[in-house]
């Protein structure tokens, strides 16, 4: 074996033992991005007693970031919203904070998050936060974001629990 051919061989047996180690790696992170995280949480809202799922797919930005609401659960004790933060910073990334978004009801009343947790990735999270319920229930509400010189508004949908299966 020559030299040359030594050091083609040297340099596939590397390239193809970088390769090996780096492939469950990539097999986690892929997982991790598809599982929110949140399925737990999400499950023991049953323990409330009916759930209505009430799909949404609405965004607001933030900057050049982007916040899309993907589903309302509403149970007769609490209201969970869970969205998906998207950022388009690579470097000095802010993570979004979950308990500044309030729940302001048509009559006026604003609901305060008492609960939130979110999975960052790369390129965002998934996160929930979730509400005490209003003194009196309606078909929608507005989910607002007001922090940091920053504004946005949007309109979810409501039901009474068990409404939306």
């Amino acid at each position: 074996m020559t030299k040359s051919q030594l050091i083609v061989a040297l340099r596939r047996t590397i390239l193809i033992i970088l390769i090996v180690l780096l492939i469950p790696h990539y097999i986690q992170k892929l997982t991790n991005d598809r599982d929110r995280g949140m399925g737990d949480t999400i499950y023991t809202l049953k323990d409330d007693g009916p759930v209505s799922k009430l799909p949404v797919h609405q965004s607001f930005k933030i900057d050049n970031d982007t916040v899309t609401v993907d589903t309302v659960y509403v149970t007769p004790k609490q209201i969970m919203v869970t969205y998906t933060y998207r950022t388009k910073q690579t470097k000095n990334v802010w993570s979004f904070p979950d308990m500044s978004l309030v729940l302001v009801m048509p009559d006026g009343q604003r609901l305060m998050s008492h609960n939130a947790g979110s999975n960052g990735t790369s390129w965002g999270s998934y996160s929930y936060v979730s509400f005490d319920l209003p003194d009196s229930m309606t078909d929608h509400a507005d989910l607002v974001y007001d922090r940091y010189d920053r504004h946005a508004e949007l309109q979810i949908p409501l039901s009474k629990a068990g409404d939306g299966l």
